[in-house]
């Protein structure tokens, strides 16, 4: 009697096991880098994307990490402060990937730090997303970067064909733009876009960052009388001087701004009226049910609440590439960055609560690593703005179609 109780017991505890494996799976930590600049003038982009891994990071040790061949995985991440610096960034990759053995690093900001890390995160097989804008962060040299959010050559396309859709007349438009790669780069963007909708450049100024007297440059562009003029990469205060004098100079066309993230500083400078009509690529109203999925408007709400600031751009479309590559570990039972990589971009397009998601632009890159998703245009109306249109890259719309938001 004995011995056959003991089979029995020795019975349930093997069906115990088989159904309840998870319990003898192996734990390990897999570290995740952030290499941002988190103190500075800068730090509002380094703690947007520090924070989206962060949320990203919590949600799915929540639900018990990642799960991949028999192996538990509870993430972890480590951010470090660049202080927006190219050799203090060169430095903490070296750390991460060569002393803590990161082979992730989900977060940076500022094109020269961008730069930098890169020299490391390239030789050393190390997947690298960022929201530092310049055309040699992607491409086949560096086929483990990714490209959290649009820079000039993607926001351009979205934004443009916008204003074009409510404006079909424009038919002539002038850019102001930084004497610098990044102003190039936003101009440069900003003209390609256009022609490619039949609208011809009349002019394309650039001015040396500081200007503050526009009203030469602007008596030569005005005389051209374009139907729209685009500021580009223009910064806060300086695109807020050009839009007053442009205004005070009799403009009343159509205006657009590339790279326009702070309204109400640019109001403060340029006057309630000169910024009337402003069209705007990278700032729009999360809350608004017009060209938006109602759950962005609950991230920017559980961001808010968590952080007590409202969150930039490029930070919440690093929180979506975050869950991309997650998910996508898990999915394909990887961990291998050259297959995670592939697998990325083979699997498109991704839902998320910016709308789909596509990897492309390779023919600015060379590779599709710029991540893609459906631009609002908004524009300032009274001082406030307002979701007018949406705007989807050629990349976009060849894999989702003629896409709309739900209304």
């Amino acid at each position: 009697m004995k011995k056959k109780n003991l089979l029995i017991a020795f019975f349930v505890l093997a069906v115990g096991a088989i159904f309840a494996g998870d319990a003898f799976s192996e734990t390990k930590t897999l570290l995740i880098g952030v290499n941002a600049p988190l103190t500075g003038p800068a730090s509002t982009w380094g703690l947007g994307q520090m924070r989206s891994v962060e949320m990203r990071i919590d949600e799915f040790n929540a639900k018990g990490g990642l799960v991949i061949n028999g192996t538990t995985y509870k993430l972890k991440y480590l951010a470090y402060d660049n202080k927006a610096t190219a050799v203090e960034a060169a430095s903490i990759a070296k750390k991460l990937i060569y002393d803590k053995k990161v082979k992730y690093l989900l977060g940076a900001a500022v094109g020269a730090t961008c730069r930098a890390i890169q020299t490391v995160t390239a030789p050393n097989d190390v997947m690298f997303t960022f929201c530092c804008w310049g055309k040699m962060l992607l491409g086949k040299d560096v086929p483990l970067n990714f490209r959290s959010g649009h820079t000039p050559f993607e926001l351009a396309d979205a934004l443009v064909s916008g204003i074009k859709k409510i404006h079909p007349n424009i038919k002539t438009v002038a850019t102001f733009s930084p004497n610098d790669t990044s102003g190039w780069d936003g101009a440069k963007g900003v003209i390609r876009a256009a022609k490619k909708l039949g609208i011809k450049c009349v002019a394309e100024e650039y001015y040396g960052r500081g200007t503050t007297d526009f009203h030469a440059v602007l008596t030569r562009v005005l005389a051209k009388k374009p139907d729209l003029i685009d500021l580009a990469a223009s910064p806060m205060s300086t695109g807020g001087i050009i839009l007053k004098q442009a205004y005070e100079m009799g403009y009343r066309g159509h205006k657009g701004w590339l790279a326009c993230g702070m309204i109400k500083g640019v109001i403060e400078i340029a006057g309630q009226e000169a910024t009337e009509g402003l069209y705007l690529g990278t700032s729009w109203d999360y809350y608004s049910p017009k060209f938006t999925l109602p759950l962005i408007g609950q991230v920017m709400t559980k961001y808010k609440e968590r952080y007590g600031e409202e969150w930039d751009y490029f930070g919440f479309c690093n929180y979506a590439l975050a869950k991309i590559i997650f998910d996508t570990m898990q999915r394909e039972q990887t961990l291998d960055v050259h297959e995670v990589a592939k697998a990325m971009v083979a699997h498109q397009p991704y839902l998320t609560f910016l709308g789909p998601v596509v990897f492309g632009n390779a023919e600015i890159y060379g590779l599709p690593r710029a991540m893609l998703h459906p631009l609002v245009v908004a524009q300032v109306r009274k001082g406030k703005i307002i979701n007018m249109s949406f705007g989807l890259h050629p990349d976009l719309k060849k894999v989702i179609g003629d896409w709309k938001f739900p209304e």
